[in-house]
């Protein structure tokens, strides 16, 4: 389970940004957190609010650079591209004095019931410092990086393959120290990476990314995804891969697959059933729609998030969901975070989001669907800097609706709308 993410110097973010998911308040109720230990619960969800370009996505994004940064993408499925990282690096831009400085990135985290702590410190050429910490009764330093210089605990790391890689000097300037060893499959790097590949981010610009059309192929994912759309009553009936045959692929788009690629079935798109009634409404057959082509926005997003949802329940893994609801009925929207309540995995989900009603729904057990606790306000200053700010930091009485307070500007993280300019527009129209 996640407990704190915290970043500084990242696209909008030049000062530090801090997530902490430990339960406090009325969020150590049952309902919205899981008990990690006997003195420490973690919330089960949490939402983040601000307005267009506040910098919502940019949190996201700064979890996910993490990620790639410990768990990049491999060559030819074999050798990892460490330093895949700088690619994606941007520093704060509208700072002179940021863009000189590094970045830093820590995650701290309860796998199998241990506590981690790992961080990393970097700019967009090289890694500066890197550490990994791991908790029971004390926190225990399991490895520290000071550029090149290299320490860890020999009762925590394997001896062996840590001394092999270092007096090689296989970890390069732009590598991470922990994905080096994981590449060996040293046992506590493999758990770390590990978790951190588990962990889900969503794009509200790559939603298809989180389901691999493939996966449909899999009769056992495809009865389970099927089952998930039908609980929300779209009248699928079942869904298909739409197969095409390799002779009726232009040369083209055969050279652009490549031949290795073109041995297995090809697939150009996800088919859906419905049903098909006479005139006296009898079920005579069913009818094979596009998804793609023929299904609405709101279905075609939900099947793309459905995969990403069921295994976070299942696993017990952590899920960032950019733009949640987007397409989505708000019933819809508060019943999958009510999914996340009612499972008894320690699966976590993490949201973005402009709707402000959710601040006002119930559960189905008539609880609020979110308490103060939950809830973050990422706003934008007039120098383009981004804060993000949990709204137990704000004062005043919460205990009135927490869609009026937001709405009415209580906590920031509402537009900025010029009323006058908009007017000027108008007016000069009409000339």
């Amino acid at each position: 389970m996640l407990v704190q993410f915290s970043f500084s110097n990242y696209k909008s973010f030049k000062d530090e940004a801090i997530l902490n998911l430990v339960a406090s308040g009325t969020g150590k109720k049952d309902l919205y957190c899981h008990e990690v230990d006997g003195k420490t619960s973690l919330l089960r969800t949490a939402v983040v609010y601000g307005a267009n370009a506040s910098g919502k996505t940019k949190l996201f994004e700064a979890f996910n650079f993490m990620k790639s940064f410990i768990s990049p993408p491999k060559r030819d499925n074999r050798i990892p591209i460490l330093d895949y990282w700088q690619t994606k690096y941007d520093a704060f831009r509208l700072n002179t004095a940021s863009e000189k400085e590094c970045s830093f990135f820590e995650a701290v985290m309860v796998i199998d019931g241990v506590q981690y702590r790992y961080g990393v410190e970097l700019n967009n050429k090289e890694v500066l410092s890197e550490w990994l910490y791991l908790k029971r009764q004390r926190e225990i330093n399991v490895f520290s990086r000071d550029g090149a210089d290299i320490k860890f605990n020999k009762e925590q790391i394997n001896v062996k393959v840590a001394n092999n890689i270092i007096s090689a000097d296989m970890v390069s300037p732009s590598s991470s120290f922990l994905a080096v060893l994981k590449t060996f499959n040293e046992p506590l790097a493999t758990k770390i990476v590990s978790w951190f590949d588990d962990a889900i981010v969503i794009s509200a610009n790559d939603i298809r990314s989180a389901v691999p059309m493939q996966y449909l192929a899999d009769e056992e994912r495809k009865k389970v995804i099927t089952k998930f759309m039908k609980a929300f009553d779209f009248n699928i009936e079942d869904m298909n891969l739409h197969e095409i045959r390799i002779e009726d692929v232009p040369e083209k788009v055969k050279a652009m697959i490549g031949e290795e690629n073109l041995a297995g079935p090809l697939y150009d798109g996800i088919s859906t059933s419905h049903r098909q009634y006479n005139e006296l409404y009898e079920r005579v057959g069913d009818v094979w729609f596009s998804l793609e082509k023929d299904e609405s926005y709101g279905t075609n997003r939900l099947f793309w998030l459905s995969w990403a949802i069921i295994s976070a329940l299942e696993k017990g893994t952590v899920l960032f969901i950019d733009e949640f609801d987007s397409g989505l009925h708000p019933y819809i929207a508060r019943q999958v975070v009510d999914m996340f309540y009612r499972c008894h995995t320690k699966a976590q989900l993490i949201i973005n989001t402009q709707n402000a009603s959710l601040l006002r729904y119930k559960t189905e057990d008539d609880q609020k669907l979110f308490v103060k606790n939950q809830v973050y306000i990422v706003d934008k200053n007039r120098y383009g800097e981004s804060t993000l700010t949990p709204l137990t930091d704000f004062g005043g009485d919460m205990r009135s609706n927490l869609e009026n307070l937001y709405l009415d500007g209580d906590f920031g993280g509402v537009p900025y709308v010029s009323i006058k300019s908009l007017m000027e527009l108008i007016q000069r129209e009409r000339k």
